[in-house]
């Protein structure tokens, strides 16, 4: 017949004298491993390989990238719809889009917008292609 454990009563667990590691208490505790040995635990971990040259030259601080800020901003649906059927990342892309038109010659309010529709427009005829596509298959 088995019992119950109570509830906050922790089960004991024994090990063999044979199977447990010998140490002693004073190198278990006090014992840093060299920086030697440090770089050769490192060097040998497959978890996490040594980055190459280029690898290392294509990082950027996180610092020097712009911040972001987050705002409320009302468009029509059916621009809002478009960017989001395109797909993950759809804020990404819009944030392009209105980046790109405030680096060319400062454009107006205007321009920005037709910007942003004439992607939008180009996003939905992608998607009423991928729809068809798969209508006919």
């Amino acid at each position: 017949m088995h019992k119950r454990r109570e509830a906050g009563k922790s089960k004991i667990v024994r090990v063999r004298a044979d199977l447990a590691t010998p140490r002693s208490r004073k190198t278990a505790r006090n014992t840093m491993p060299s920086d030697a040995e440090i770089e050769q635990r490192a060097a040998n971990d497959p978890d996490n390989p040594a980055l190459s040259a280029a690898q290392l030259a294509s990082m950027h601080l996180l610092r020097d990238a712009p911040p972001k800020v987050l705002l409320s901003l009302r468009v029509d649906a059916h621009v809002l719809a478009a960017y989001r059927r395109s797909g993950k990342g759809w804020q990404t892309r819009m944030n392009e889009v209105l980046a790109a038109a405030i680096t060319t010659s400062e454009p107006s309010v205007s321009a920005v917008v037709d910007d942003i529709e004439a992607s939008a427009r180009r996003t939905l005829a992608l998607a009423q292609q991928l729809r068809q596509r798969r209508g006919d298959s």
